[in-house]
């Protein structure tokens, strides 16, 4: 079984190593053997986790063809600490990307790792919560399973919110990635969201109260807004991934 440490240049092996037997509570810089740079928290902080998903089990990598020359816009909800999106710069090379992300915590750890990776003019960062409307909205912080809730509730965080769809506009977009805890199904909804011209989707479903059968929910929404589905690298009773893409795309060889 492949572990980050094995992606590692061996200095960065060496260093990593010992961050994790002589636990300070500090971060450590690593370098990847395929040249990405990149800022771990130790645990509780769930950063060796997103950065297995990326770079390791390769989790959105597609299960179809996705051309990296045509690949121009991104746009990146829910970008965490920002592994997604070396992940992004490394795969397609001439995108520029959109990213949303509300906690601060994992703001300041996706700027370091922008920085890092000399990645920051490529990447337009929107400092808030992705919704249907604007104004303020209360986060649980919960790390990578941060998500709106009422601002009465305890541990939430008071985060901008932003309309999603006026971000975005409506250019064009080539990939689209959303990971938002449930944050899913307002955007899905929302009926701006059939005038979006997207050319591959990547979503992360989540089972929530309001939305139990939440796998069946998505699947059966793309297919009414007409996307073609493919299911994730992994999935389990309670969120998993999808892929979609327009059927027109799907018909074409």
């Amino acid at each position: 079984m492949q572990r980050l440490r094995d992606h590692l240049t061996p200095l960065s092996q060496l260093r990593y190593l010992a961050w994790r037997a002589l636990p300070l509570g500090r971060e450590v810089t690593v370098k990847l053997r395929s040249g990405e740079r990149l800022s771990l928290r130790p645990p509780p902080a769930e950063d060796l986790a997103t950065a297995y998903e990326m770079f390791v089990a390769e989790v959105y990598r597609p299960p179809f063809s996705v051309r990296s020359d045509t690949t121009l816009r991104i746009v990146d909800v829910g970008a965490n600490c920002g592994h997604s999106l070396l992940f992004w710069a490394k795969h397609y090379p001439r995108a520029h990307v959109v990213a949303f992300e509300p906690h601060p915590v994992h703001l300041a750890m996706l700027e370091r790792n922008l920085a890092l990776n000399s990645l920051t003019p490529r990447v337009s960062l929107h400092r808030a919560a992705a919704g249907v409307s604007a104004g303020e909205v209360g986060l649980l912080d919960a790390e990578s399973a941060s998500t709106i809730v009422d601002a009465t509730q305890g541990r939430s965080l008071r985060v901008p919110l932003i309309d999603f769809f006026e971000a975005v506009g409506d250019e064009p977009i080539d990939l689209l990635k959303m990971d938002i805890e449930g944050g899913e199904y307002a955007l899905l909804e929302d009926p701006r969201f059939a005038r979006l011209k997207i050319r591959t989707l990547i979503m992360e479903w989540h089972r929530t109260r309001e939305r139990p059968d939440g796998k069946v929910w998505c699947e059966q929404r793309l297919a009414a807004l007409g996307y073609e589905v493919t299911q994730g690298i992994w999935s389990s009773e309670v969120n998993g991934l999808l892929w979609a893409r327009p059927r027109e795309a799907e018909a074409r060889p």
